[in-house]
C-alpha cells in the first residue's frame, strides 16, 4: 500500500530513536526500503493463534473420566503412607512456624486469630486424623492417614489398610502435633487444598451443628 510521508517520517523517528545517541547522525534511512502492512489478520490466522494458546491440561471431568480422583480401596499399605505422614508433621510445624514446646494459643492471645486460620488454610495429605464427631453416627471413631482431600471428603487409609472416605461437612475431626492437640470442623475444609490455602478465612466462625 502506498506510505505516506507521516507516517514514513513517524518510522524513521522510531528507528532512529533506537540508536545510541552519538550515532545518531551516521543514520541514513531510505524511504524506498520501508514497507507499510496494512489490514486485519485472517480468521485463518487468528483462529490459529487461538490454537497456540489453547491449554494443554485436562479438565475435571476428563480427570475424573480417567479415575484421577480415585484410590484404591484395599491396595495400599498404612506402613507405606508413614513417611508422607513424617513429611506433613515437617511441612505441618513450618506452616504453624511451631517451636518444640510450643502449646496452642489461647483465645485471648493475640495470635490465636492468626494461628486458627492458618490451621483451617493447612494441607492435609500425610495428617493422621481421627472422626471425633459426626451425624452418622458410624463414622465417630475413625482414624488414619489422609491420603486424599478433596473439596467435599477425606479419605483416610487405617492400620487395616483400608481407605475410608469422611464427608468434610459431616463431622468434626482431632488431630497431634507433638503435644499439641486441635480440633477442627469438617464444614470449614470444604473446598479444595489449593484454593482453601489462599482463601481469606472469617474472623467469625459458626459452630458444629
Amino acid at each position: 500500500m502506498a506510505k505516506t510521508s507521516g507516517t514514513v517520517d513517524a518510522v524513521k523517528e522510531y528507528l532512529t530513536d533506537l540508536v545510541v545517541p552519538h550515532h545518531r547522525c551516521n543514520v541514513n534511512i531510505i524511504p524506498d526500503h520501508i514497507t507499510m502492512l496494512h489490514g486485519t489478520k485472517s480468521k485463518k490466522q487468528l483462529s490459529r493463534k487461538r490454537r497456540a494458546h489453547k491449554s494443554n491440561t485436562l479438565t475435571r471431568k476428563q480427570y475424573a473420566e480417567l479415575g484421577l480422583n480415585t484410590l484404591p480401596r484395599k491396595q495400599l499399605r498404612y506402613e507405606q503412607m508413614l513417611p508422607l505422614h513424617k513429611l506433613w508433621r515437617g511441612y505441618i510445624r513450618e506452616h504453624l512456624d511451631l517451636e518444640e514446646g510450643d502449646e496452642v494459643p489461647q483465645v485471648h492471645e493475640k495470635r490465636y486469630d492468626e494461628f486458627s486460620k492458618q490451621l483451617v488454610k493447612m494441607d492435609l495429605h500425610g495428617a493422621k486424623l481421627r472422626v471425633l464427631q459426626s451425624k452418622c453416627q458410624t463414622l465417630v471413631g475413625l482414624n488414619g492417614i489422609c491420603v486424599m482431600d478433596t473439596k467435599n471428603v477425606l479419605k483416610l487409609l487405617g492400620e487395616d489398610h483400608v481407605v475410608r472416605t469422611v464427608p468434610k461437612s459431616e463431622c468434626v475431626f482431632g488431630l497431634n502435633v507433638g503435644n499439641m492437640e486441635f480440633t477442627i470442623f469438617g464444614q470449614h475444609l470444604t473446598m479444595r487444598p489449593a484454593e482453601r490455602s489462599v482463601k481469606k478465612i472469617k474472623n467469625y466462625v459458626e459452630p458444629f451443628m
